[in-house]
């Protein structure tokens, strides 16, 4: 598009918008990472902290896209809301940095579009981002990307141990509902989603006891009540939930991983 210019003479090109991210993060320096390389990215980002704030916006203001921390409270239940707002692009993203046994390609992501892991939040997130919206790539300078990535590495493995026991249990088990999605929306019941993901559920507790055993050996199965919760949370029926997109499973999380 082009307007004319003050002589009138000559029509000048006007720049288009930066598309409009709101990221749903509770964790103020993985946010503030995220929101550095995502404005150096061209995108006009605006964090929001908890379930309440983001509601909020999305209310009151448009946006192109959201980017959903799912250990966020409430965090799953905010795609239906940001759909009704005209959101194009939802993104999730995993709130456990280290590696897991039930870490797995997702099938089903309770209708958002696509996921990243927390530490590529510096490399994968723009590109996934523009590639939903239909921008063309950018490049950022190697020695920022190494910076913002240090970040990353940094807090999010100390995010895990800052948690009280019930909020490691929270968090961890959100991270397992997000690779879990297929299985978790398929369920009847909250004790057949228990049934069907019980291996994964085991290895949600080992990473509990590795980080918290002085909690652990209360014996109180946090993680077990802790999926319950989340499980019961969900919007109903899971079972009319589309997918990742409406093409399929999402991508897999294979780039440098």
């Amino acid at each position: 598009m082009t307007e004319l210019s003050q002589s009138g003479s000559s029509p000048t090109p006007t720049q288009a918008p930066q598309p409009r991210v709101l990221l749903a993060h509770g964790g103020a320096v993985i946010a503030g990472a995220a929101q550095r390389i995502l404005g150096a990215h061209g995108f006009d980002v605006y964090v929001a902290q908890n379930e309440g704030a983001v509601r909020g916006r999305l209310a009151g203001e448009r946006f192109d896209a959201l980017v959903v921390d799912v250990a966020l409270p409430g965090g799953f239940e905010l795609v239906l809301p940001a759909r009704e707002a005209g959101v194009r692009c939802i993104i999730l993203v995993a709130s456990v940095f280290r590696r897991t046994s039930y870490k797995r390609r997702p099938r089903r992501l309770y209708g958002a579009d696509d996921y990243v892991e927390i530490h590529h939040l510096g490399d994968h997130l723009p590109r996934r981002l523009r590639a939903q919206l239909g921008m063309d790539g950018s490049d950022l300078p190697k020695e920022t990307l190494r910076e913002i990535l240090a970040t990353l590495e940094d807090h999010g493995d100390s995010r895990l141990r800052q948690q009280t026991p019930r909020g490691l249990a929270m968090l961890i088990v959100a991270d397992l509902l997000l690779y879990n999605g297929d299985r978790i929306t398929e369920a009847r019941s909250v004790e057949d989603a228990l049934s069907v993901v019980s291996e994964d559920l085991d290895g949600a507790r080992q990473l509990f006891a590795q980080i918290r055993p002085d909690a652990d050996a209360a014996g109180d199965d946090l993680v077990g009540q802790a999926f319950r919760e989340l499980v019961s949370s969900l919007e109903r029926p899971l079972s009319a939930d589309s997918g990742a997109s409406a093409g399929g499973p999402a991508p897999a999380e294979g780039e440098g991983n």
